[in-house]
């Protein structure tokens, strides 16, 4: 009787086994389909913010740009009107000459009058930096 108790045992044992070894399997693809699933809605997620701080990056540089080309505006504008009142400083003091100005809001400008009826003026803000040129 104990051999029959044994063989039982035993018979019980390994189909418990094959019945947990099944299951786990089918536990494992479980499992790693969900860590797919997680690393793609992951690197979906990080690719949006991505994509997201790079346009707020370029809005505050292009308000930057706004400014800087403002203040190269007012830089040929000052010069402009300096060779136009003939005072002979600045702008106007002969051949060629150079003004720099800096702004109430922080922006800089340069101007560079060549004598001949042109006018390149450079202006910067932050990080962004704009020149224009006048001709007459």
């Amino acid at each position: 009787m104990t051999d029959m108790v044994k063989k039982t045992f035993f018979r019980r044992l390994a189909l418990n086994f094959k019945l947990n070894r099944k299951g786990g399997e089918e536990g494992a693809i479980s499992i790693l389909l969900s860590l797919l699933m997680l690393s793609m809605l992951l690197s979906i997620g990080l690719g949006v913010s991505v994509l997201m701080f790079q346009q707020i990056k370029m809005t505050i540089q292009s308000g930057q740009s706004v400014v800087a080309f403002y203040a190269a505006d007012a830089g040929a504008e000052e010069c402009f009107y300096q060779v136009n009142q003939e005072t002979t400083i600045g702008c106007d003091d002969g051949l060629t000459a150079t003004i720099s100005c800096s702004l109430d809001n922080g922006a800089t400008c340069s101007a560079e009058y060549d004598g001949e009826g042109s006018i390149i003026s450079t202006g910067r803000y932050g990080n962004a930096d704009r020149a224009l040129e006048l001709n007459w």
